[in-house]
């Protein structure tokens, strides 16, 4: 609350929280298209919302890491 840093997490945590968390979200959407009925209309949408959250993690993963090495290296040498 006052604004300081009091906790960071240690490197593999940190590194490994998007793929972790990409993994279980796809997995949970994998498998409510497996076990649901679509609506009427969205038969065959199930993979191109399955390609988007794949897309999207993959660029909130790219973003963590250049956030990350912008911090460790700032001179961008």
């Amino acid at each position: 609350m006052s604004g300081t840093v009091n906790w960071t997490a240690p490197r593999l945590l940190a590194l490994s929280f998007t793929p972790m968390l990409a993994g279980l979200v796809l997995v949970a959407a994998t498998a409510a298209t497996i076990m649901t009925e679509p609506r009427p209309g969205q038969e065959g949408m199930a993979v191109p919302v399955i390609l988007f959250l794949s897309a999207a993690f993959l660029a909130v993963h790219s973003l963590h890491l250049r956030l990350i090495s912008k911090l460790t290296n700032p001179t961008g040498s």
